[in-house]
């Protein structure tokens, strides 16, 4: 009969830090919200191939941000297009593939990690690397609120 009281306190003392952790790891969102965030990478990817870089500053939210390796944050739809449009400049647009995704999140935030690989016109693999996003839903919209990658080994 002690040990039953035992067994009780303890799994009493332990139930709440299993309640606070439940949220931490039940995170998944549901398949159509993911469906929509890959709606939300394909116009990306679109509208870059297009080389139409005030496209894709569009798709962040107001204070939307890059957060490249190695540079400062780049805040706001403009700022977005300037730093996409000098990054390419002289060249022709390229094309940016994603894979590998894993998402995180609930039906008004999402994170999503996952590869990217960019080729030039004639198909060649111009880079390959890793990213974290953070998506939104504004308006019934989902948008990106922040865009950060680094570059996978060669």
């Amino acid at each position: 009969m002690r040990q039953i009281r035992l067994c009780a306190a303890v799994l009493a003392a332990y139930l709440p830090l299993f309640a606070l952790a439940a949220p931490a790891t039940a995170g998944r969102p549901q398949p159509q919200i993911e469906a929509a965030i890959k709606a939300e990478n394909a116009r990306w990817a679109q509208a870059y191939a297009r080389g139409d870089y005030e496209a894709v500053g569009h798709l962040y939210t107001k204070d939307g941000s890059l957060l490249p390796p190695g540079g400062d944050r780049i805040t706001g739809a403009s700022a977005i297009a300037a730093y996409l449009t000098k990054a390419s400049a002289g060249s022709k647009p390229d094309t940016v593939s994603f894979s590998n995704y894993e998402f995180y999140g609930s039906d008004q935030v999402v994170a999503e990690v996952s590869d990217a690989e960019i080729h030039d016109q004639s198909g060649k693999l111009k880079y390959r690397g890793k990213q974290t996003l953070i998506f939104l839903k504004q308006g019934g919209a989902w948008k990106l609120h922040r865009d950060i990658w680094n570059d996978s080994a060669p």
